[in-house]
């Protein structure tokens, strides 16, 4: 099974005109098992940003909150784009990037994944919560399983009773 080491994120605050932004680096080290370097066994990998509300001292409400814009990878593939349903688009759906990733052979995968989003985005702890926000990326690898395969023969007539 994968492994993840030296996760690290940086946040740079930065003015961008009338807003200020989050500039996001996460980096990390994804190690391959033997297993995953001899069968080349998919992953899909997702890092995202979380707001940290576990083990906090003093306590907060204890649940690890997503940041809004702070999925880092996968990136979307395509821009949203109506669905049509009868003539009238009813829906502007994100398709995400469900790509794979593996070993190829490798014993190690060195990974950076960087985003500028808003500040406001970051402000996890609403009020009476004191700041600071507290922050983390989460980098999360799944296993794709091996997908059933299903194929039919030709067709065969016969004439029974």
């Amino acid at each position: 099974m994968a492994s993840i080491s030296n996760l690290s994120l940086e946040i740079e605050v930065v003015n961008d005109g009338a807003n200020l932004v989050a500039n996001v680096e996460a980096s990390y080290r994804i190690n391959w098992s033997s297993y995953d370097q001899n069968s080349n066994q998919p992953y899909r990998e997702s890092c995202v940003l979380i707001g940290d509300d576990t083990g906090i001292v003093l306590a907060e409400d204890g649940t690890d909150d997503p940041i809004v814009g702070g999925q880092l990878f996968p990136q979307l593939l395509f821009p949203p784009f109506p669905v049509i349903n009868g003539g009238s688009p009813v829906a502007s759906p994100l398709i995400p990037l469900f790509n794979t990733t593996a070993s190829n052979g490798n014993a190690f995968t060195d990974r950076v994944h960087t985003k500028s989003i808003p500040l406001n985005n970051l402000d996890e702890d609403q009020d009476p919560v004191p700041n600071p926000d507290e922050i983390r990326a989460q980098v999360t690898m799944t296993p794709v399983l091996p997908a059933a395969v299903t194929r039919e023969s030709a067709q065969f007539a016969i004439n029974v009773g």
